[in-house]
């Protein structure tokens, strides 16, 4: 490689990483490995690359009375914050796992009990700061007023994209 080669790739690779970037991810380490990813393909790498997502939960009302309710409805989102698509590799039709648990701790209901999903692989990618977004109903007919019951949810195979809520009936 020429002097001139090396100088100029040395400019373009310091140039890129002394670009402006937002959030905890402002290292020179992860500036560089902004640059290297896109070119080494993710079957080159070892073992399962974890995604980074930021997963949250809401309910229509955290706090109802239990006499008026039949179900709550909950959303699961998925958002991703980094510059990066990120793959989601599914081997079924279920993408959502949600489990309710009482106050003493027993799971008085799972979301997916009582359905059948297709064993066919699908692939999620969820673009650089968009999400997604998933539904579900909770029944009310196993709480008693004044318990807190723990909602929660994750990405069925990313154990570590889950969240959790509480709700109290009244």
């Amino acid at each position: 490689m020429t002097n001139r080669l090396a100088l100029a790739l040395c400019i373009i690779l310091l140039a890129a990483c002394a670009a402006p970037r937002q959030g905890a991810e402002d290292t020179w380490g992860s500036r560089l490995s902004d640059l290297v990813d896109p070119v080494v393909p993710d079957a080159l790498r070892f073992g399962k690359r974890v995604p980074v997502l930021s997963p949250s939960m809401r309910a229509e009302s955290q706090e109802f009375a239990l006499a008026e309710r039949r179900e709550v409805r909950v959303f699961f989102t998925v958002q991703n914050t980094t510059r990066k698509a990120e793959r989601l590799d599914f081997a079924t039709a279920q993408r959502l796992e949600l489990s309710v648990r009482a106050p003493d701790g027993k799971r008085i209901f799972l979301w997916s009990e009582d359905r059948i999903f297709e064993p066919a692989p699908a692939i999620v990618v969820v673009n650089p700061r968009e999400r997604i977004e998933y539904e579900a109903v909770v029944p009310t007919r196993d709480m008693t007023a004044g318990g807190i019951y723990s909602v929660e949810a994750g990405l069925v195979g990313y154990p570590e994209v889950a969240a959790s809520l509480q709700l109290k009936p009244n």
